[in-house]
């Protein structure tokens, strides 16, 4: 119940309670660890749900997950393939092996498998929001809309509910009808502003309190006895700006790692905020570069640079720059509007701290825009390197050049076929960095102009 209205962290103490005598309470406890974020604890606890040989179905299933949140993505699909051979009517392997196929680019592959998970249990809205994700829908999807729309009064699971109106969203947007696209937008931000309500006093304080420390001064004093490193390179920006675009061209390059989305700084920057004296900073400052390069090297021993693109390293820039003053960030920009209407269409897991509604939105964006400012004025130019994606688009050679180019690496003709990169990709953008790079979402806000609403404002300057 708890889990239904969206309260995990009750749900979660209301799991370990009974965790501890029973396998499927551990398993709810790891999902919701993992919807919450907690990755780590959350693949601890699948293993300990699927025990040292697990031989039922959900127990493997346990194992599955916990493999595929330790990026084991080859092994857990071997496994999942093992499962379906003797449990061929469980749902939710064909819907984790859907999602996987659609990871490694094999669309087709995926959409059977979410066909099937849909047949087995045809009110299933994370299904459907995976595949209409996977693919642009054309009218011949009519009836799968339809599919979708009467699905949504049997829907209880909160999350499961915010999922299924932005499939029906996605579905209109692709058919052209944005009215109704925005519509459904609405439904979903209605149910996640019920159950993760956005503060937006407190926001303001965080980005208030990040510029405060790390002020150009503290960073001219600081940086200089950073690690040496060129190796890191970090993509940022507000989800949906074009960092996954930014990566998989970059990635491209055969000396250069796309890593994804890896939380080293959201869980380091908090320990870091309350260190004043330089001692206690060297200290902090060292720790972090060292286990830092350790996770680079192991996932890319040989490589010149490795990408760690979570957009929402935003906000741990000045930890990151005094703790690698050589390494390079690349802020990827898009439109406020068409970042803000892709933001709200789309399902971003956090952990809080994010715009529920289109006012949260606006009020969201413009407090980035106010820290980036900060960072733009107070890193050195060559080390914060900005990528505008609507230029990115018009003329991807010489953006892309360029950004070779700044990274220190010679050019390599295969950034310019980014689609061919077969790197797994996990975000968002999973259908649209397969295909050739296209300029149709820029400026896609015109299409909503008549149902902005709050979002017009982020047409003004601020």
């Amino acid at each position: 119940m708890l889990e239904e209205k969206g309260r995990l962290n009750e749900a979660m103490v209301a799991y370990e309670v009974a965790a501890a005598e029973l396998p499927e309470a551990r398993s709810q406890l790891a999902r919701v660890l993992d919807a919450l974020g907690l990755v780590h604890q959350a693949i601890g606890h699948f293993r300990a749900a699927a025990g040292p040989t697990p031989t039922s179905a959900p127990r493997r299933m346990d194992l599955v997950l916990a493999l595929v949140l330790e990026e084991n993505i080859d092994e857990a699909e071997a496994l999942l393939r093992e499962v379906l051979i003797s449990d061929p009517d469980l749902e939710e392997a064909h819907s984790l092996l859907g999602r996987i196929l659609t990871e490694a680019g094999d669309f087709d592959g995926a959409a059977e498998c979410f066909e099937r998970a849909l047949a087995l249990k045809p009110g299933h809205a994370g299904v459907y929001y995976q595949l209409v994700r996977a693919r642009k829908l054309t009218e011949a999807d009519r009836p799968l809309l339809r599919r979708m729309i009467a699905a949504v009064p049997s829907v209880t699971l909160a999350s499961h509910s915010i999922k299924l109106n932005l499939a029906i969203a996605k579905a209109f947007d692709d058919l052209a009808d944005y009215g109704q696209a925005m519509r459904y937008i609405g439904k979903a931000s209605a149910v996640r502003k019920s159950i993760i309500p956005f503060d937006r006093r407190v926001y303001a304080a965080n980005v208030s309190a990040l510029i405060d420390l790390f002020s150009p001064d503290f960073l001219a004093r600081h940086a200089p006895g950073g690690n040496p490193s060129e190796k890191p390179v970090l993509i940022v920006g507000l989800p949906r700006s074009g960092t996954t675009l930014c990566e998989q061209i970059l990635s491209s390059h055969s000396q250069v790692v796309g890593a994804g989305e890896l939380r080293f700084w959201s869980q380091r920057e908090p320990l870091f905020n309350h260190r004043r004296d330089d001692s206690r900073i060297d200290a902090a400052r060292r720790s972090a570069s060292d286990d830092y390069l350790q996770v680079l090297g192991a996932l890319a021993p040989d490589a010149a640079r490795v990408i760690d693109k979570n957009p929402f390293n935003f906000l741990c820039l000045g930890y990151f720059h005094i703790a690698f003053p050589q390494a390079r960030i690349i802020h990827c920009r898009r439109h406020p509007v068409d970042t803000s209407l892709s933001i709200m269409s789309t399902h971003i897991r956090t952990r809080g701290g994010f715009p529920a509604d289109l006012e949260d939105m606006v009020f969201y964006y413009r407090q980035y825009a106010r820290l980036m400012a900060h960072w733009r004025a107070s890193l050195p130019p060559d080390r914060f390197i900005e990528v505008d994606y609507e230029t990115l688009v018009a003329d991807p050679e010489t953006e892309t050049r360029a950004r070779v180019a700044a990274l220190g690496l010679d050019w390599e003709e295969s950034c310019l076929r980014p689609e061919q990169n077969q790197r797994v990709v996990k975000t968002g953008s999973l259908w649209q960095v397969r295909q050739p790079i296209y300029k149709s979402s820029s400026e896609r806000w015109r299409r909503y102009e008549p149902w902005l609403g709050p979002l017009r404002d982020l047409l003004a300057p601020a």
